[in-house]
């Protein structure tokens, strides 16, 4: 082919047009097809799940995606673009397949709720695109491209029923037929007034497989007007009918000219009836816009405001509230400039931060970082202070865990820790739609590389963020209008954003955790092996807890069985003392405890997983993270040795030994490759000498 040739094909327009064929041979392929009658909701619900899921996320976005799943939020990929919405889908999702079953929803406008840059619209163009190019059926010349299952109830349902029968495909067609709507006057007279008046007959009723288009049909866009100005909310009904209406600041609507209906009103009878103006039917999935205080002011001026909340169902849309998704939308923005300085692999995180916290509540037993943490995926072990006293009472009347029988006055209570779904329920349906908005975040973002990109070196650090973010919130503190609930937003902002005055003085939250999370990037460059190293101390304790448990001195080397090994008590006592067990009863306990501790975990998992727990899996793998105990005391051990290492290296290359020069060497360079640049790293280590981090717990 050649390359014009080429050129011309990939230049190709699908047809709106795909295909033509009679009612007859509708009715016929539903038997084989029953899609081809659904709805616009089902049509939607269809189109998204037949993209697939997220399946190519970035490595870390993935704990993310994957936390989601595991409490059966799916990640789809039509909405992979839209950072942070994966929940309020779930959400909508339900919505949709609850009226594509002809459930009541069918018969509700959904209103999305949320505050300025939240991504509602952003969100509905991800709806509107979906179904861009996905094929319906329709009658051919209807005003509204109506679905041709509406024509049968033309007939009687006795009709109705022996077409069924004779077709095979009675459960279909009733499924069908429970959200069929009536056919418009106007598909009536073009069959009654037609070419055969004398014998109309529905068989040949042309039908239309077409595809949706914003340009053509089944996605339009309506936004309220004054009368007499802009696209009537009917005009905009009827080309979206079949699909999807999205209406931006829905309640913003003007009083209609004497005689003219109300767009509200117009939209009611949409709902209720699924029907415009009471003439033509209506199959289509209703989306309006609206911000916290315009749903308020609007409801309150209603003199019956239960007629709209009845046919309305209002569901907020929050801010994003996982930081890995927040800083990839500032990436995805950033992206689009032609130039920036050198950012630093943790200054985007740290914005992303303080606009994820400033939404969430503050007052809960679980640290604010903390839940951002484990909002993002990360597994962290948090005990509940108030477990709900579940008892572990053995057969026989024995307590588990005690060493004695005797002792059973207060019988011992599980702990229980917080999940996610824990965290989500306890902070509320409302959590998120307040704090710093992605507008806002962005253009401080905008600003920030603006402002590093005149200066040299160009380079916008972590700190310089956090510079920055401290500056523009002040500044955003100062305008005037606020509302109090912006006021105590600012003000939480400027209280995570504090900084040390000194060496010994703690700062906010946000530095605070910009020290962790670099200590843990410290930690990592300077012993790349500490995983392995952590897996081989828990296997070796675990190995030798076992014999001193069974009272045994030597056993056989489980890699050499002609060879023995002495049980190490110092080892174990070593191991103790870190997890802080520091009196030889605890740390006998904690060893006779240890095997039936993890079996315990071992026989909750497979319980929990036979009993369709998504957080449990077939086959649990233990690890030296699995008992937080352990992994506690291992962690300490292993940080306070590289701590020493980290020390050494820090200090002027004149007093380093040659090992510790290569050492060195080897641990900048691995911090480099971490996305440092060689300005941004000196500032980091200097941040590190100065504060020495690595002393840190």
């Amino acid at each position: 082919m050649s390359e014009i040739d080429q050129l011309r094909t990939l230049l190709g327009l699908q047809p709106t047009k795909a295909e033509e064929i009679t009612f007859g041979e509708f009715l016929v392929r539903l038997k084989t097809k029953p899609h081809i009658a659904q709805t616009a909701a089902s049509l939607l619900v269809h189109a998204i799940e037949s993209k697939g899921e997220i399946t190519d996320a970035l490595p870390e976005r993935r704990p993310y995606l994957q936390m989601l799943k595991q409490f059966g939020v799916t990640p789809y990929k039509a909405f992979d673009h839209v950072r942070g919405s994966q929940r309020t889908v779930h959400r909508i999702l339900n919505h949709l397949r609850a009226a594509a079953a002809n459930g009541y929803q069918l018969r509700l406008a959904l209103i999305l709720r949320g505050g300025p840059g939240s991504g509602k619209s952003f969100l509905i163009d991800a709806f509107k695109e979906v179904l861009e190019g996905q094929i319906v059926y329709t009658v051919a010349g209807c005003p509204v491209h109506e679905n041709p299952i509406n024509l049968l109830n033309l007939l009687p349902e006795a009709k109705q029923q022996e077409i069924a029968k004779h077709l095979g495909i009675e459960n279909v067609l009733k499924d069908v037929m429970a959200t069929a709507g009536r056919p418009c006057q106007h598909c009536w007279k073009q069959l009654m007034h037609g070419k055969d008046e004398k014998n109309p007959n529905l068989f040949d009723v042309q039908v239309h497989a077409m595809r949706l288009s914003s340009r053509e049909f089944g996605i339009s866009t309506w936004t309220p007007s004054a009368p007499g100005q802009g696209e009537p909310l009917t005009t905009a009904l009827q080309k979206g009918s079949r699909g999807i209406i999205d209406m931006p600041e829905i309640f913003a609507v003007t009083t209609p000219a004497q005689g003219q209906a109300s767009e509200l009103d117009v939209l009611l009878e949409a709902t209720n009836d699924r029907r415009i103006l009471g003439t033509l039917p209506l199959d289509a999935v209703l989306l309006g816009q609206t911000n916290p205080g315009s749903w308020d002011a609007f409801i309150k001026s209603q003199k019956d405001p239960n007629k709209f909340t009845r046919r309305l169902h209002v569901m907020d849309v929050p801010y994003i509230l996982s930081v890995t998704e927040e800083e990839l939308a500032y990436r995805d923005f950033i992206g689009q400039m032609k130039e920036r300085p050198h950012i630093d692999p943790m200054a985007l995180k740290m914005a992303a931060l303080l606009a994820v916290i400033s939404r969430m509540k503050k007052d809960h037993e679980v640290d604010i970082v903390t839940r951002a943490r484990m909002y993002d995926g990360e597994t962290l072990i948090k005990v509940k202070k108030n477990p709900t006293g579940i008892s572990n009472e053995l057969p026989g009347g024995a307590w588990e865990g005690t060493l004695s029988t005797s002792s059973r006055s207060t019988p011992k209570v599980e702990k229980e820790f917080w999940s996610v779904p824990d965290l989500w329920r306890q902070a509320g349906a409302d959590e998120g739609m307040y704090g710093l908005n992605m507008a806002d975040m962005l253009s401080i973002v905008s600003q920030a590389i603006d402002f590093y990109l005149k200066r040299k070196p160009q380079f916008l650090s972590s700190l310089r963020m956090i510079a920055f973010l401290r500056a523009k919130v002040s500044e955003l503190s100062n305008k005037p209008g606020l509302t109090d609930k912006e006021k105590e937003v600012l003000k939480n902002c400027l209280e995570f954003l504090k900084p040390a005055t000194s060496k010994t003085d703690k700062p906010g939250i946000i530095e605070d955790e910009y020290r962790r999370v670099l200590r843990r990037e410290l930690l990592s460059v300077v012993a790349p092996d500490f995983e392995d190293r952590a897996a081989e101390l828990f296997q070796k304790y675990r190995l030798h807890s076992k014999h001193y448990a069974q009272g045994t001195r030597s056993f056989q080397d489980p890699n050499d069985r002609s060879r023995k090994i002495d049980v190490d008590t110092d080892f174990l006592d070593l191991i103790d003392r870190w997890c802080g067990d520091t009196s030889s009863e605890t740390r006998d306990k904690a060893r006779l405890a240890l095997e039936a501790e993890l079996f315990d975990l071992v026989r909750d998992n497979q319980k929990r997983f036979k009993a369709g727990d998504q957080a449990a899996t077939e086959d649990l793998q233990l690890d030296w993270k699995s008992l937080p105990r352990l992994e506690k005391g291992i962690s300490a051990m292993l940080n306070e040795e590289i701590a020493k290492k980290v020390e050494r290296i820090l200090r002027p290359e004149f007093e380093l030994k040659e090992a510790e020069l290569i050492h060195r060497k080897e641990s900048l360079e691995r911090f480099r490759a971490l996305g440092y640049s060689e300005h941004s790293l000196e500032e980091a280590l200097q941040y590190i000498k100065d504060y020495e981090l690595w002393k840190t717990n």
